[in-house]
């Protein structure tokens, strides 16, 4: 058995003995069992869902200062998909490769397969876990992230030299795609790792939110800024949406079609901001390629079904899944055998 197979039976295992152990309410118990009240659901719904997941166990696969991806405690799976954010005050989360959702209430009467009531008492019994993000001294970078990846951006272009723009092209050949000035990518090293990364504008140069960097030579991955779709912008009125900047560069090439728009979700917890890329963009046509996965297909659901609002032609292209890949980039690579096993190592 496997250590990932030993690891979700093992919690499995802890969760169906949390069923078992579970007291059953006596008569005057069952009494106390009614008297929640307004307060203590609302102080529930503050509970610190990342920490109490992580109390269970699992570790975060991504985690920001109010964000964290993990692979879902509710179900087994091999691609994490479980996203938690806090939100106005509560904890929320939602199980991209089931559809599922809800606040951190929702979550213990899923896990330990209890009440609204029950799960409400047991909450209030953690006593362990805080009900909110750590607080930190607030820096530039969390006052006014836009404005400081901005000057980042800024900064880096003008220090770029001609060996630096070598390397970023580099990059984007050695993983068989191709490399547009107009991205406006950047080099960007990160001294007490020792570690070069290119960075990519989010959405794009002129509305710049965030960078998306990615490692050289190495398989790191970095955000600045706000996590949020890339954009490469052409005349035409066609629109191809991928899950990651490589597989919307791979997309152009097995489409043999390099006017298409270019749009990356940079993961499945954008695909609901994809509204706002096409109210701009009003393309005649959307395509979607995202990943051949469970969270991959729910997340294209979700953002076809929002496409529909802003265009009449939406469709799903099937390219990979024919061929029983993850991704575009990944065909992308089967079809260039003198790339593949170096794209393969640093494919996303």
């Amino acid at each position: 058995m496997t250590t990932e197979g030993s690891g979700g039976l093992m919690r499995a295992i802890t969760r169906l003995w949390h069923r078992i152990t579970r007291a059953q309410p006596t008569r005057q118990s069952s009494r106390a069992h009614h008297r929640v009240t307004d307060r203590d659901i609302e102080a529930a719904r503050q509970v610190n869902l990342v920490a109490l997941i992580e109390s269970l166990g699992y570790k975060a696969t991504w985690q920001g200062s109010e964000k964290a991806m993990f692979s879902s405690p509710l179900r087994s799976e091999h691609n994490p998909s479980f996203g938690v954010s806090y939100y106005k005050g509560r904890w929320t989360w939602k199980d991209w490769g089931s559809g599922e959702s809800g606040d951190v209430i929702k979550f213990v009467e899923l896990f330990y397969g209890v009440c609204f009531l029950d799960a409400v008492k047991k909450l209030g019994n953690s006593v362990d876990i805080p009900s909110a993000p750590p607080q930190q001294k607030p820096t530039l970078y969390d006052t006014d992230k836009v404005s400081w990846v901005r000057n980042l951006h800024k900064e880096r272009m003008i220090l770029m030299t001609s060996g630096d723009r070598a390397t970023i092209r580099r990059y984007f050949e050695e993983r068989g795609v191709r490399h547009y000035e107009e991205m406006a990518c950047v080099m960007y090293t990160h001294f007490k790792e020792k570690k070069n990364f290119v960075a990519i504008p989010m959405p794009y140069t002129e509305n710049l939110k965030g960078l998306e960097c990615r490692e050289i030579g190495g398989t790191d991955r970095k955000t600045f800024g706000h996590k949020t779709l890339w954009v490469l912008r052409r005349p035409s009125p066609l629109v191809l949406v991928a899950e990651s900047i490589l597989d919307a560069l791979a997309s152009e090439i097995i489409l043999n079609d390099n006017t298409l728009t270019l749009c990356s979700l940079n993961g499945v917890g954008n695909a609901e901001k994809v509204g706002d890329v096409l109210s701009m963009l009003k393309p005649r046509k959307t395509l979607f390629a995202l990943d051949n996965d469970e969270p991959g297909r729910a997340a294209q659901r979700t953002a076809m079904k929002i496409a529909g609002r802003y265009c009449d032609n939406v469709i799903a292209l099937d390219h990979h899944v024919k061929a029983g890949v993850k991704d575009m980039h990944r065909l992308l690579i089967t079809r260039q055998p003198a790339r593949a096993t170096r794209a393969q190592g640093n494919s996303p």
